[in-house]
């Protein structure tokens, strides 16, 4: 899910509030665009609220969107996907690509040529979203599922929510209920996906807000970790990223 921090609409303790009180989720992932400072926040302010936070972060590669998950400093965008993968698992994160077959969003197929089989398995992926609620091609959660199963990978289903209200639309169960046996689950391929895509309404609602947020954060930036953090977090935002999730 994206906070405030990058294109989503709220900020942590709003999210938060909102997953501890409208929905049965027990761990989040927060993945803002291309900075972690959101996810470090909420991993911070989770127990007040009876959760538990996944620092995570989607960084823009060379070749698509990569959900970098249990990390703990921040990955640069811009790098092909096998470094950026190394990267992640250097800090012992894992390596989940968002959406795989959109061919709207920023993903592999948005590129010629597109991944042959031995592409894939040179990414060294650990997972893929296997449904993105945000997700408007249904083909290509089917394409997802099959390429998971052929290469041995990992399903996660994601909300991609950047507005509260569509969190925990799409999830992720596995055995347990904490981030340590969701990592886990995760790696021995234990994991399965559940909930639904976005309706019309709840897609209208988000391009709405993207058009009000691209209005009003041109010209700002995100503060990377390394850089002193002179204003408060209602003055920072990333950069709009128009390619969904």
């Amino acid at each position: 899910m994206h906070s405030s921090w990058s294109d989503g609409k709220d900020d942590i303790p709003a999210i938060l509030s909102y997953v501890a009180s409208q929905t049965d989720l027990s761990v989040v992932a927060i993945t803002d665009h291309d900075c972690i400072q959101g996810a470090l926040e909420a991993r911070r302010l989770a127990p007040r609220y009876g959760l538990e936070v996944i620092v995570g972060e989607e960084v823009s590669t060379s070749r698509g969107h990569l959900l970098a998950l249990f990390i703990h400093e921040h990955i640069p965008p811009g790098f092909s996907l096998s470094e950026t993968v190394r990267w992640v698992h250097e800090q012992g994160g894992l390596a989940v690509l968002a959406h795989p077959f959109d061919r709207l969003a920023n993903s592999p197929l948005r590129r010629f040529p597109h991944p042959s089989l031995a592409d894939w398995l040179s990414f060294d992926l650990d997972g893929l979203e296997a449904l993105n609620g945000a997700q408007l091609d249904p083909w290509a959660l089917v394409r997802a599922r099959s390429a998971a199963a052929e290469l041995g990978l990992s399903l996660t289903g994601g909300s991609d929510a950047h507005r509260k209200e569509a969190v925990g639309l799409a999830y992720t169960l596995f055995p347990g209920r904490t981030a340590v046996e969701l990592k886990v689950a995760l790696r021995e391929g234990l994991s399965l996906i559940g909930g639904r895509r976005w309706r019309w309404g709840e897609y209208w609602a988000w391009a709405v807000q993207s058009f009000e947020a691209w209005m009003g954060k041109r010209g700002r930036r995100c503060i990377m970790p390394n850089q002193e953090e002179e204003n408060t977090q209602g003055d920072i935002s990333c950069e709009v990223t128009w390619g969904v999730l």
